[in-house]
């Protein structure tokens, strides 16, 4: 009987409760049965590139995807790609069978499930995967999901640290950018002289994205001055309700938070049109919003540890220093281990010398733009790939 149909069975026979409490049990089985699958691998420079991933999602990882089919679409290589949904999803079973060199943007949960629908003795071809983690060190059961890739993908070398361990080589693969999608972006309206942006999503923890040490930052830099103002922009606060309340009683008068889910068009005008991004983040994988309003023109105030460090420096964005902390997080994320406690007089103090330094803004600005057109092109990031994808995708190419 296929793994389709016992799914089948086991939903019909037992109640729901029943299948979340065994669900763990059953994950572990999925785990077991993808792990003892064999391989067949053809040879990799002959086959077509198959890119798999949560194309769907607004997450990071599901970003990931995004950005790389439409690297590869910008550099003329021809691709396939393979949407799955959360979860067990029946509908990526059909794309297995026929070789290729394989792709996955999904996280080692997200991985052994798509394996498990597809069939993993029939997903033949080279498989890599791309990974995102925030925290110093990756979950133990990561690290043995490695086996069933070529090479773990990070995209920091950050993030490449915490897959120590891993069971298969580790590259670092940053994000790509186009700078074409960062041009002649109509910058959003505002409402005071001075803007400071944040944005954030309440499923990636209020806690590791840290917008209560923008708030006190911007508190200390400007007070309740009204010729300055700092939004918050966020998504899914009505999913954690007390951490929303949370940040709506830090706020005060000059903090505007919005939650809502907008297109990313409207995102990218709330850049362009803002002095400055404050990212006073705890941990980042790599950062992709402040590489983002880089990519705009955008100042940038960040947190200095994490991903952010392989794109920027103080020649590029306002850093504010840090110390190691446990780990925090009411929202229950992310437990154990440490991550960064940003120094809020120092981040101030920057957002005081963005004000009052005209040229200061500018400048950072003009050496950001240059840093991650040339760093995290199509072009680079292909360079940052294994020869056997470099070689498939010339053959895709020709």
């Amino acid at each position: 009987m296929s793994l389709k149909a016992l799914q089948g069975l086991w939903r019909a026979a037992l109640p729901e409760p029943v299948r979340r409490a065994a669900a763990p049990a059953m994950r572990q089985a999925r785990r077991a049965y993808v792990h003892a699958a064999g391989r067949r691998r053809p040879e990799a420079a002959k086959l077509p590139i198959r890119l798999v991933g949560l194309f769907g999602a607004s997450h990071g990882i599901g970003g990931s995807a995004r950005l790389a089919a439409r690297a590869f679409e910008a550099l003329g290589v021809p691709v396939e790609t393979v949407a799955v949904g959360q979860g067990l999803d029946w509908r990526t079973a059909a794309s297995a069978g026929a070789p290729a060199l394989w792709i996955f943007h999904l996280n080692p949960p997200e991985l052994v499930d798509a394996l498990a629908a597809m069939g993993p003795r029939r997903v033949r071809g080279p498989r890599f995967g791309y990974w995102a983690w925030e925290l110093p060190k990756a979950p133990g059961e990561w690290l043995a999901d490695g086996r069933l890739l070529d090479e773990v993908w990070a995209p920091s070398r950050y993030a490449a640290d915490a897959f120590e361990g891993v069971r298969a080589p580790v590259r670092v693969v940053p994000h790509p950018l186009l700078a074409a999608d960062y041009e002649n972006i109509a910058p959003a309206p505002r409402s005071a002289a001075f803007q400071a942006v944040a944005l954030f999503d309440f499923n990636s923890s209020a806690a590791r994205k840290n917008p209560e040490g923008a708030v006190a930052a911007f508190r200390k830099a400007f007070g309740e001055d009204p010729a300055c103002e700092l939004v918050i922009k966020t998504q899914n606060g009505s999913a954690h309700p007390e951490a929303l309340a949370r940040l709506r009683r830090l706020a005060g008068p000059g903090v505007r938070i919005v939650d809502e889910s907008w297109p990313y068009d409207e995102v990218k005008r709330l850049l362009a049109g803002a002095d400055v991004l404050i990212s006073l983040h705890r941990a980042e994988g790599f950062g992709l919003v402040m590489a983002e309003a880089m990519a705009l023109g955008t100042p940038v105030l960040a947190t200095a540890y994490s991903g952010n460090l392989d794109f920027m420096d103080e020649t590029t964005a306002l850093l504010a220093p840090s110390r190691p902390v446990a780990v925090d997080d009411p929202q229950g994320i992310y437990r154990g281990q440490t991550w960064a406690e940003p120094d809020i007089e120092a981040a101030a103090e920057g957002l005081r010398r963005l004000r009052n330094e005209p040229d200061l803004g500018p400048r950072l600005a003009t050496a950001a733009r240059a840093r991650v057109t040339e760093t995290l092109s199509p072009r680079a990031w292909l360079a940052s790939l294994p020869k056997a994808v470099q070689a498939a995708a010339a053959a895709q190419r020709a």
